[in-house]
């Protein structure tokens, strides 16, 4: 029995190509690029700028654990030194005046160029005096408020964005805590996102009311 070419695609006398001949012909190249990671037990080590030497900016993932020998603070300083002259956008639960004040010398010796700090909504209350001190040197518009248990910085200038994620606290950290150091701009713009949107909705002043009142705002706008 004899059916119509058209009944059955292998029967016919020239199939439709699946794929544009072009399209094979030409060279194609993908590459893919691989994420470093290195992993640094530093608990031994002495300093922050030990623990993170060879920051780069090929992306490489600096990954450590510390026993407390250093801070956050110390953290931030260290990439400073890399960097050069950045802005610092900050994430903590709390910070402790001797802390703010190291952020506040590097901000008038020019190290820091400007700087953002998210945190807590109990800190200002908790803690008037270390708000206070952030305000006076970092302007009015310098703080905004979340419930928050997360840390990281961001620090960036025209050259680098550099995201530090740590367990640390602004303070004292006598334990054992993390971080992770690294120039990374997709995870810098997504924390710096976050951020933004933290200042373009919330109301400066709303950092200086009761908890209740703030976590009542977050529950319905955040």
């Amino acid at each position: 029995m004899n059916l119509p070419s058209h009944a059955n695609p292998l029967l016919a006398d020239q199939a439709a190509p699946v794929v544009d001949p072009e399209a094979i012909r030409r060279a194609h190249v993908v590459l893919v690029r691989e994420r470093y990671r290195d992993l640094r037990d530093a608990r031994r080590k002495t300093t922050a700028t030990q623990a993170i030497a060879g920051l780069h900016l090929d992306g490489r993932e600096i990954y450590g654990l510390t026993r407390g020998q250093f801070s956050f603070i110390d953290l931030i300083e260290a990439i400073l030194a890399t960097t050069g002259p950045a802005r610092l956008d900050l994430c903590t639960w709390t910070a402790t005046g001797p802390h703010i004040a190291r952020a506040v010398e590097a901000y008038r010796d020019g190290r820091i160029t400007a700087a953002r700090w998210l945190v807590d909504v109990s800190f200002t209350r908790r803690c008037p005096q270390e708000a206070a001190a952030i305000r006076s040197a970092f302007g009015l518009d310098a703080i905004r408020v979340t419930q928050t248990h997360a840390k990281f910085a961001v620090i960036h200038n025209a050259t680098w964005k550099v995201a530090c994620r740590t367990s640390m606290n602004l303070n004292v950290n006598p334990r054992l805590e993390h971080f992770t150091v690294a120039h990374d701009p997709a995870l810098a713009d997504f924390l710096l996102a976050a951020m933004d949107d933290c200042w373009k909705t919330q109301p400066q002043a709303l950092a200086d009311q009761r908890v209740k009142t703030v976590s009542k705002w977050w529950a319905k706008h955040g």
